[in-house]
């Protein structure tokens, strides 16, 4: 029999003892009991599964050839229906569930956005709250043209604006409007100038004429790439383009304290959980006078979530590790080498590309800091791009004359 029919229908595996338990199969084939899964374990057992509704007949009719039959066991359906029939708690739980499953559908529960790039995800959620779109709502009680109008008057930014809701989860696409001013970042026409002083080593020019040779000094704002091509019967106005590489100098000094704070702990912990439902916030249990300025504070979140479908729950548990502040002094030579290697990562990020080729240190200390003073020749390239009637405003972060502290 089909092991699907049997589960539905209900199987009995009953064991059948005695001097000819053939003839109990030759009777429930006369009594059109039907039979399966024959196993013979020796000459005087047999087992056979039969379906549970005629587990009397087939102990008659064992009885009629001189045998014994036993149940074994019973499985399927039926078995199971008794078992939940017994535990009344149970079944009114999963009636519960599915009823609740069918109200949580017209909520609100889960809203992701996607599409957002330079738009915060946060700013969408707020202006979405302000026009009733948020957890805990009523998921039919908006009209997602209504929306969208809204969204994308509240959101300049926006250019398009689409809310589809599946269940409890909405989901919001979004599209950005351009930024002209990103489209047209490079002018129609310009000059290459000089971002720093320096003196030319090297160059590559594509377009523009060039106003400058290897070995030229050169100062910061000079022009070194001009975007007017002169052919004589006329002139063109280009952008400028091309690299242009120099040796210049960097200049600075770096200062930090001869002695650090460090952290000892010492080994008291305490534990704070936290319900989070929404934008609610029930504490569960902890200590809220906490000193957090001599804690170091670790949360862990965990949220109630299915695969695809995260619910506006979540279990805050945040963890304090109290500590007191030794004062230690720093060693010199370390210090120094820190400094330097600190001094280097500056001055390669502040070039665009180049290499730092010298450098010279200075280290000195007092009882209060420790002075690192630097000079860095680099071969770095100081072509910048300006439109033409433009002027060079220097860069926020040029890597000169500039003075640092650590701690």
């Amino acid at each position: 029999m089909n092991r699907l029919i049997a589960y539905l229908i209900g199987e009995a595996r009953i064991s059948v003892t005695g001097a000819s338990p053939q003839s109990v199969l030759n009777r429930l084939t006369e009594d059109g009991i039907p039979f399966w899964a024959v196993e013979r374990t020796d000459e005087v057992h047999y087992r056979i599964s039969i379906p549970m509704r005629n587990t009397k007949q087939a102990m008659k009719a064992a009885t009629r050839c001189f045998c014994s039959a036993e149940i074994v066991k019973n499985r399927g359906l039926p078995v199971l229906w008794r078992k939940i029939l017994r535990r009344p708690v149970l079944l009114i739980g999963m009636a519960a569930a599915i009823v609740v499953c069918f109200l949580l559908q017209n909520k609100i529960w889960v809203i992701e956005v996607k599409g957002n790039e330079r738009v915060p995800q946060e700013v969408i959620l707020r202006e979405l709250a302000q026009i009733g779109i948020k957890p805990g709502e009523n998921s039919g009680d908006y009209d997602p043209q209504q929306v969208k109008m809204k969204m994308l008057n509240a959101v300049p930014e926006l250019s398009w604006m689409a809310a589809n809701r599946t269940g409890g989860k909405i989901t919001v696409l979004v599209t950005e409007r351009s930024d002209p001013q990103e489209d047209c970042k490079k002018p129609i026409a310009g000059n290459l100038i000089a971002a720093s002083d320096g003196i030319i080593t090297d160059y590559c020019i594509s377009e523009g004429m060039r106003l400058c040779n290897r070995g030229d000094t050169v100062s910061e704002g000079q022009i070194l790439v001009s975007g007017y091509e002169d052919y004589g019967l006329c002139m063109r106005a280009v952008c400028a383009e091309g690299e242009i590489y120099a040796k210049t100098w960097h200049q600075g000094s770096i200062v930090t304290p001869t002695v650090t704070m460090q952290k000892e702990y010492t080994g008291r912990l305490w534990e704070d959980k936290t319900l989070l439902i929404g934008r609610k916030r029930i504490k569960l249990y902890g200590n809220s006078g906490i000193s957090v300025d001599s804690c170091d504070k670790m949360i862990n979140v965990k949220r109630l979530c299915l695969p695809g479908y995260e619910f506006p729950v979540a279990l805050e548990t945040a963890v304090f590790r109290e500590y007191t502040l030794t004062a230690r002094q720093k060693i010199p030579e370390t210090v120094q080498s820190e400094l330097e290697q600190a001094w280097e990562r500056q001055v390669s990020s502040d070039m665009i590309a180049g290499t730092m080729e010298q450098t010279q240190y200075q280290f000195s200390h007092d009882e209060q800091v420790f002075v690192l003073q630097a000079e860095s020749a680099c071969n770095e390239m100081i072509a910048r791009l300006v439109p033409i009637g433009g002027q060079y405003k220097g860069e926020e972060n040029d890597g000169t004359d500039y003075q640092r502290r650590t701690d």
